[in-house]
């Protein structure tokens, strides 16, 4: 016998000696997929370290060996059925229940051993692709397992290896309780292991990923909602990757002059020519075709319209909850940036802007124009009389129309912003801008009362009136691209760099006036601060106006000159600079999101206006899906990208989006699933 043997021997043999029974049997209780490091272990591991193993993985070869001898020794009982065994029984031991931090260690392992299980002996004939636990009710597999569990290591093997699994349904459950069959990717959804979602979504074909969140019709007889509503998923914070699957799933690329793939094949000559040619595909399709269904449906999955039994015409489809919010409205409030950014959702919104969107949101802008010129005619005229209740010639008669006008306008823009509060509830009052919509209307309304009063108090109200829903008019930024980046852009700096600077200004404004004014008290000729709110204004005009803080400053004491030069310093030459240097790095981050930003504001526009009364535009202007092509994708997706040069060449746009949809396509090649979608035998 060799050296190294000897000495494996005798560790073993140690090893033995000093275990004490009761230890070894709590042991096995406990940790009973461990084996038994005896001698023979170890001679067997030597052996396959000999053949060019590494130590770890010829002991990983040897357990499962023994595993294997174990489930042939007790007669090839399919309850105790290794990879059964590992899925079932490991994780639901003592050890993993009282310490779950362990499991991912128990998922490697476990990963490990079924890359040997699957090649050995036990899964001759793809045994494991039909293998299920007769034990369980439901008949899981093993994917099932995996997928329950949230291990993605081990849903990746069984995927790889074992293709079919992903169509293989539970069997229907009627007592105790009715559950219907399942498939392994349902149970990952409800179980909300994201990234198993993820990846299983994306092995699985586009058709069956899309009837999980589609409507069932039927015979129109007696429709039902879909399995999952595609809306839970979206609104859930832990599935965000399971969601950009789904949203991949929605993209099917198109290769022309390609045979049409069968679920079953007359013969093997036409399943070899037809597969063959699937095979040698490239990872660069001409088109695509976007599915919009899913994104405009119900909580339901119901389409707004379908295609009528007559022809290929589409009617309204009686069963669409037109009250639902639409995925996409959720897409913009679930702050998934990955899921907004998918080139599916991009060219939606681009649809949707394009059909009716930018002509209402025009037209809505040019309305309030109109109202924002009779507002003005109405309260700058009328600050001119000295009794504006008073209507004397045509100046006046105007001056009364458009007063008139003004106020049905308000009232008509407080109805639309009521039914906005009684539609999104508690979201609406997220949004800053609301604000402002309120306190610009309100104020209009308080004008009457005071000025029939003759309250001189009315011309303060009225100068925030005009204040107020003047700024409003930022709310139709986005009525074109350039105006709509820009306010985004100026809005967050003002939100980060100047809230700040005005924080600290506001200290070292008051601490600086305070002890100017406590100072100059000292001085015999103090007059010229009547008050501490005159050094207040004096010290605000000698930065706005660049006006000295007093005309002499004979009468100072050397005090207040140090602290007049103090506070100037600090203010002009320290904190305005660092304002100018804060801004001008948060504009270059500002650019980077401002993107995505203007698109969430349209999103958001785009829904209120489908849910406007009357128009029923979320139904009109419905779009099942459509081909778009690379350059319609280059003309989206690049035009506006910060970070690229404007001097870009088209072909070096196309390859930019070339290189975006490979990595797409690669994720979900038509081949991943095989022909698994007819192999349910589930029923």
């Amino acid at each position: 016998m060799k050296r190294e043997d000897q000495e494996l021997l005798e560790r073993a043999e140690e090893k033995e000696n000093n275990e004490e029974k009761p230890e070894n049997e709590s042991h096995k209780q406990d940790d009973f997929f461990e084996d038994e490091f005896d001698r023979e272990f170890w001679v067997k591991v030597r052996q396959r370290q000999s053949e060019g193993l590494s130590w770890s993985s010829a002991m990983n070869e040897v357990r499962v060996q023994r595993l294997i001898q174990k489930y042939k020794d007790n007669g090839e009982l399919d309850s105790e059925d290794p990879a059964l065994v590992m899925l079932k029984t490991w994780p639901t031991s003592k050890r993993y229940k009282d310490n779950p931090d362990k499991l991912l260690g128990l998922e490697q392992l476990i990963s490990k051993f079924l890359v040997i299980l699957l090649e050995s002996e036990l899964n001759s004939g793809n045994r494991y692709e039909t293998f299920r636990d007769m034990d369980d009710k439901t008949g899981k597999t093993l994917l099932h397992y995996a997928a329950q569990l949230g291990f993605l290591h081990v849903t990746k093997t069984l995927v790889k290896k074992c293709p079919g699994l992903l169509a293989l349904k539970t069997k229907a459950q009627l007592k105790p309780e009715k559950k219907r069959a399942m498939l392994p990717i349902e149970l990952a959804l409800i179980a909300e292991n994201d990234e198993v979602a993820a990846y299983m979504i994306r092995m699985m074909w586009h058709e069956r990923v899309q009837s999980l969140f589609s409507w069932r019709p039927g015979d129109m007889t007696n429709p039902q909602p879909s399995f999952f509503s595609f809306k839970s998923i979206v609104k859930n914070p832990k599935m965000k990757k399971t969601v950009v699957a789904v949203l991949d799933q929605m993209v099917n690329p198109h290769w022309p002059h390609l045979p049409k793939r069968k679920d079953e094949y007359d013969n093997d000559d036409e399943e070899e020519g037809i597969e063959g040619a699937w095979t040698t595909i490239p990872d660069d399709p001409l088109d695509y075709h976007f599915y919009y269904h899913i994104l405009d449906g119900d909580d339901g999955g119901r389409p707004p319209k379908i295609v009528s039994s007559e022809g290929h015409k589409q009617t309204d489809n009686e069963y669409f909850n037109l009250r639902d919010k639409s995925c996409l409205h959720l897409i913009a409030k679930s702050n998934n940036k990955e899921a907004l950014q998918h080139p599916v959702v991009r060219m939606l919104i681009k649809t949707k802007w394009n059909r009716f969107g930018h002509w209402f949101l025009s037209l809505h802008a040019a309305l309030y124009v109109i109202f924002l010129l009779f507002l003005s005619y109405s309260l700058i005229y009328g600050s001119t009389k000295l009794d504006p209740t008073q209507y004397r010639g045509a100046a006046d008669s105007l001056r009364g129309i458009c007063e008139v006008v003004t106020l049905f306008m308000v009232v008509f823009y407080i109805c639309e912003e009521i039914n906005q509060m009684r539609k999104e509830r508690h979201s609406y009052f997220r949004e800053w801008m609301n604000l402002f919509d309120w306190l610009g209307l309100v104020l209009i309304l308080c004008i009457i009362p005071l000025r029939y009063t003759d309250n001189k108090a009315q011309w303060k109200v009225a100068s925030l009136a005009f204040l107020f829903n003047f700024l409003r008019i930022f709310k139709f930024s986005c009525v074109s691209r350039t105006t709509g980046l820009y306010t985004k852009t100026l809005a967050k700096i003002i939100q980060r760099d100047v809230t700040r600077f005005m924080a600290v200004f506001f200290v070292v404004f008051l601490s600086f006036c305070g002890a100017l004014f406590l100072s100059v008290q000292s001085s015999k000729q103090n007059q010229q601060f009547s008050g501490f709110e005159d050094v207040l204004l004096s010290g605000f005009r000698a930065l706005s106006e660049q006006q000295p803080i007093a005309e002499d400053y004979s009468t100072f004491n050397w005090l207040s000159i140090l602290l007049m030069l103090s506070y100037m310093g600090t203010v002009i030459v320290i904190l305005l600079n660092i304002l100018i240097a804060q801004m001008s790095t948060t504009y270059t981050q500002a650019k980077k999101v401002a993107r995505l930003e203007y698109d969430v504001d349209r999103i958001s526009l785009l829904t209120r206006m489908e849910r406007f009364p009357f128009l029923n535009l979320r139904v009109k202007y419905y779009k099942e899906g459509d081909w778009i092509s690379e350059m319609k994708l280059a003309k989206e997706l690049l035009e506006f990208t910060e970070d690229r040069h404007h001097w870009e060449s088209v072909e070096e746009k196309l390859d930019a989006i070339r290189d975006m949809m490979r990595k797409m396509v690669k994720q979900m090649r038509p081949d991943r699933e095989q022909r698994a979608v007819s192999r349910d035998i589930s029923e």
